[in-house]
């Protein structure tokens, strides 16, 4: 296919470079004649072109044809990638190199996503919800590792030690595309809260406590001694690269923070540079943590957790959106540069490996891999209140952003083989960015229907319980009434004493009728002064009822 379709960037070049031979020398000093500056040039404008026009149309683009960001930035990498126009090739542009700018295109990305999550949850939300977490980081993770190995295992016949390594890569699930789908007024629309904050903080938690996963099998497998190995593991990997991540993360968090404080008390800092304060930090720590050798990804979610504790910062970002708009352009942006990647002709191609198995295995992934424990263990992790939400958090595993992440590590780290590392990983990816991202609205759907139901069940009841109100009130008003024409007729009995025989009944009827009726009568104005408060009440109340319809009645409408 590549050699039937002309490459845009040599047609451009040729072009460019005829008008500099028509135009003299002075033409090159606007426009380069260097192929690889034009091309570059080329993907600028290509890739503005597309956040332009997916800006335009976003909202038609979400909530009409239900596809995520990654997915159409997936598509259009596809058009401009090697395979269709060869605008955009990573082997001609990064000769030899493709693997290392791939691995720190990943490591920036998913750097700033995780530190991003970690400053958008809740105050306190870890401590909070650590049960959730431990299951989701504890028993799910460890399924999803074991039978993700087992199924390239016995799927695609590749050896044992290389499943276990592809399947650690391909445990984690992806904040960058979690964010591109559970993030904006689309989601906040149909996915209930607290599992759109349970689906991020795991995707980045998880992202960085894939490392334990990718290198025990190395250690087990390149050291004779399972005991060594073993001990090496703890050492190097569990305290080293996580539990020294997690320590110089909470000293940035915090050394951050109350240097944000200081700074805005003595008007230091204006409100630009608060914005944008989130990137550099993730910068900094990104490259403090990989200099030093430890977990930076993981350290990134801690600093952005430490630093939102409080939830100072977040008040001072609230109403800016800059982190939606960041967390939009890296999403377009590395999805088409990861669709450039993709290897098209070993997927269909690769040795020993007919396609229909690799078919087989994506299916094995997003049915098997996460789905049965998620699902079994729901009733243990408190943030996911129904079987539905458990389906859907089960479901909604994606592999993205942080599988690419580690295969680049085991190759470029490890030195491991590239095949069949990285057709594995890549098509495991790109199946879960065209089925996360476009049935995602099936189950929200299905979670707001849950919603609704229970929105209008509660609603009725409300109404239920102002019309008893409101009878009680009409009842209390009547008796009310009476007392009052009671206290008139014995008012009149006393002032006309001839209508009683005797002068002696006529004063006892007097006295009785008039301290009797002076009594009915206080107690009759009382009870009638708490008619209109009653009233009030009841008024206020199918005020709310009337406003609880007004929702109600057209989300029912909806279901």
């Amino acid at each position: 296919m590549v050699g039937n379709v002309t490459s845009l960037a040599s047609v451009f070049s040729s072009k460019f470079a005829d008008l500099s031979v028509h135009k003299g020398s002075h033409w090159n000093e606007l426009v380069p004649s260097s192929p690889t500056l034009i091309t570059t040039h080329l993907i600028y404008f290509l890739l503005g072109a597309l956040i332009v026009c997916f800006s335009l149309v976003s909202h038609v683009i979400k909530d009409k044809l239900y596809m995520s960001e990654a997915l159409v930035a997936t598509i259009f990498g596809v058009i401009i990638g090697p395979i269709a126009g060869n605008i955009f090739n990573p082997d001609k542009l990064f000769p030899g190199q493709v693997g290392t700018v791939t691995l720190e295109v990943s490591r920036f990305v998913i750097a700033v996503q995780c530190l991003v999550a970690g400053i958008t949850l809740p105050g306190n939300y870890i401590a909070r919800e650590w049960k959730s977490l431990a299951m989701l980081l504890g028993p799910v993770m460890v399924y999803m590792w074991i039978v993700s190995a087992v199924g390239i295992w016995l799927i695609l016949g590749v050896p044992w030690y290389v499943s276990l390594v592809v399947g650690a890569c391909v445990t984690p699930t992806d904040p960058v595309l979690c964010n591109s789908i559970v993030k904006g007024p689309f989601a906040e629309k149909r996915i209930p809260s607290h599992v759109r904050l349970v689906l991020s903080a795991e995707s980045a938690l998880n992202d960085g406590l894939g490392l334990p996963f990718l290198f025990l099998p190395l250690y087990l497998f390149r050291l004779s001694n399972t005991g060594e190995a073993i001990g090496w593991w703890l050492v190097n990997v569990m305290l080293y690269q996580i539990i020294l991540a997690a320590v110089i993360g909470i000293i940035i968090g915090l050394s951050s923070c109350h240097a944000l404080k200081v700074a805005a008390k003595n008007n230091w800092i204006d409100k630009e540079s608060i914005l944008g304060f989130f990137i550099a930090i993730a910068l900094f720590s990104m490259g403090l943590m990989s200099l030093m050798g430890v977990d930076d990804v993981f350290g990134c979610f801690v600093v952005g957790t430490v630093i939102s504790w409080d939830q100072w910062f977040n008040e001072k970002v609230e109403e800016s959106q800059i982190q939606e708009v960041i967390d939009s352009l890296i999403n377009l942006a590395y999805f088409v540069f990861v669709a450039t990647l993709m290897p098209w002709r070993d997927f269909v191609s690769m040795e020993g490996i007919p396609f229909w198995r690799m078919i087989v295995l994506a299916v094995w992934m997003l049915v098997l891999r996460r789905l049965p424990a998620v699902m079994a263990l729901q009733k243990f992790i408190p943030a996911l209140h129904n079987n539905k939400e458990a389906f859907f958090c089960g479901w909604f595993g994606p592999v993205g952003a942080g599988a690419i992440f580690y295969s680049m590590i085991a190759i470029v780290y490890l030195e491991i083989d590239p095949m069949p590392l990285v057709p594995i990983v890549f098509f495991v990816v790109l199946s879960s960015i065209v089925l996360h991202g476009s049935s995602v609205p099936l189950f929200e759907f299905s979670l707001t229907r849950h919603d609704l139901r229970k929105k209008l069940k509660g609603s009725m009841e409300a109404i239920t319980a102002i019309n008893m109100m409101q009878h009680d009130a009409q009842k209390h008003h009547a008796e009310a009434n009476e007392d009052a024409k009671n206290v008139e007729e014995g008012v009149v009995l006393a002032e006309h004493p001839t209508f009683v025989a005797g002068d002696v009944n006529a004063s006892a009827v007097t006295g009785s009728g008039s301290s009797g009726g002076q009594g009915t009568l206080e107690r009759a104005g009382s009870e009638a002064s708490t008619v209109p408060s009653g009233a009030s009440t009841g008024s206020n109340l199918q005020a709310n009822a009337d406003e609880i319809h007004a929702v109600a009645v057209p989300m029912d409408a909806a279901r």
